[in-house]
């Protein structure tokens, strides 16, 4: 019986393998009920990290923002440092605010409340609520990509999100987040009105994909940029590139408070900036290369930009596998993101840098004329032990969970009639099979140390059990 489960396991796990483009980097899996494990894998769903609990589920969806209706249905809407935005369906047809798209969320803690000033999508009953710290785990480097697949796990198969779906509490949603096909190494933007967007490849390759319409000239106070890190990506969805100009605070600063924390600028392709009433100098606007009326959607939701392309690695010390802007002043070498916090709307006017660089001596003329920005190289090992750090971690925040090591005897609480055949689970992967008078010997050694939850399955009862491995090192 456990053969045939593997079995059926690895069979879905190849069908969802094929069905959609790019490399599996990671899944990231939650459970939507209170205290809900939210868990990382590495190798498509057989072993588990987990990187926090929810603390409070979602039970609804909500009308999304403008630029969701850029993904399709079931998929990432937008990856940001405060939280991942999941299409559901719409109400109507059209693209856009027309569209009148459908989501749910995952929030990190610092926003189950929303702090002063806050500006974005707001979830409320359509959040899954967890205590994983803004820009951490999910919400960094194990952040899946816009317009990656999101699943519901049932009888432990997955299965494409129901159209129309309202989240339920006890849900099991897996999401996988796929790599591009085609790796991009650096998309440049001129800052200047008709200025190039070019995207260079891996392959040594490189195209225009857009043009600058409006340059961007200064730097404000967008949500979350107080966790994202100097020249980090802190938002990408079908409408919007941010990038933060503020360095990283520590967890649980609270944003729009007497100190200004937050700072970076956007870009956003013409469309979506012209149905906003997008006209600070905070964001570039840019357009396809053959300029349209901007009346309808071109560049919106398309790779490399605003889908399938970027998502939030960023290893501190690590500038080679993060995702980090840079620019030119004065057409100059390429130097890092300056510092600037708070709301500037000339930061890179010649005006603002040459204040800003007094210290220095130096001349500055025109002021940013070109940013960069650079893509990180693929290191599957620096992500496991990335995750394997963000689960150590989050278990020394742990408590109230009973802890064990070496072998342990996993049997049901209650007493199983003798022939009735019991399976248990390990985070959703089935690991033994027995009749009711029989244990699972379970060597938790082979396990990673961390949060693990177990489902023990009889006739029609479901036993669920989270458990805390706690193996010496090295063990």
């Amino acid at each position: 019986m456990i053969r045939t489960a593997i079995v059926i396991w690895c069979l879905v796990a190849l069908a969802l393998s094929a069905a959609i483009a790019g490399e599996e980097s990671c899944r990231i899996r939650i459970r939507n009920k209170e205290s809900g494990l939210v868990q990382v894998s590495l190798d498509k769903g057989k072993k588990w990290a987990t990187v926090g609990r929810v603390t409070s589920p979602a039970n609804a969806r909500i009308v999304g923002f403008a630029a969701s209706s850029y993904v399709p249905h079931a998929s990432v809407a937008a990856t940001a440092v405060h939280g991942i935005r999941i299409k559901t369906g719409q109400y109507s047809l059209g693209v856009g605010k027309s569209q009148r798209t459908m989501l749910f969320s995952i929030e990190p803690l610092e926003f189950a409340k929303k702090p002063s000033g806050f500006g974005g999508h707001t979830s409320r009953s359509s959040g899954i609520y967890t205590d994983i710290y803004t820009g951490r785990s999910i919400f960094r480097n194990q952040s899946p990509y816009v317009g990656n697949s999101v699943y519901i796990e049932r009888d432990h198969s997955l299965h494409v999100l129901p159209g129309d779906y309202t989240p339920i509490e006890g849900d099991v949603f897996v999401i996988i987040a796929l790599r591009p096909d085609k790796a991009v190494s650096s998309i440049e933007f001129e800052n200047k009105a008709d200025g190039r967007v070019i995207a260079n490849y891996c392959d040594r390759s490189a195209s225009s994909i857009a043009e600058v319409i409006r340059p961007v000239k200064g730097v404000g106070r967008y949500d979350a940029t107080t966790f994202t890190g100097i020249g980090a990506v802190n938002t990408n969805h079908g409408g919007v590139l941010t990038i933060s100009t503020a360095p990283i605070r520590k967890p649980m600063t609270r944003e729009g408070e007497e100190e200004e924390t937050r700072g970076g600028f956007m870009v956003q392709p013409v469309f979506h900036a012209a149905e906003q009433g997008e006209r600070s100098p905070q964001v570039m606007v840019i357009g396809p290369v053959k300029q349209s009326s901007g009346k309808e959607p071109v560049v919106e939701g398309t790779e490399p930009l605003f889908f399938g392309n970027i998502n939030l690695s960023r290893y501190e010390s690590d500038a080679k596998h993060s995702f980090r802007a840079e620019v030119r002043i004065d057409s100059g070498e390429w130097e890092q993101m300056p510092k600037i916090i708070g709301r500037v709307d000339d930061a890179f006017t010649a005006n603002y840098l040459n204040k800003y660089f007094s210290a220095d001596t130096r001349k500055i003329t025109s002021g940013v004329t070109a940013i960069r920005l650079l893509f990180p190289e693929y290191d599957s090992s620096l992500l496991a032990s990335d995750l394997a750090r963000e689960a150590q971690e989050y278990s020394r925040r742990v408590i109230d969970i009973r802890k064990v090591s070496g072998t342990t005897i996993i049997k049901p609480a209650k007493a199983i009639n003798a022939q009735t055949l019991v399976e248990y689970y390990l985070d959703g992967y089935p690991v033994y099979t027995c009749s009711g008078h029989c244990a699972w010997h379970w060597d938790t050694a082979k396990t990673s140390n961390g949060l693990h939850e177990i489902e023990i399955i009889a006739a029609n009862s479901v036993e669920r059990r989270v458990v805390m491995v706690a193996n010496p090192a090295g063990k």
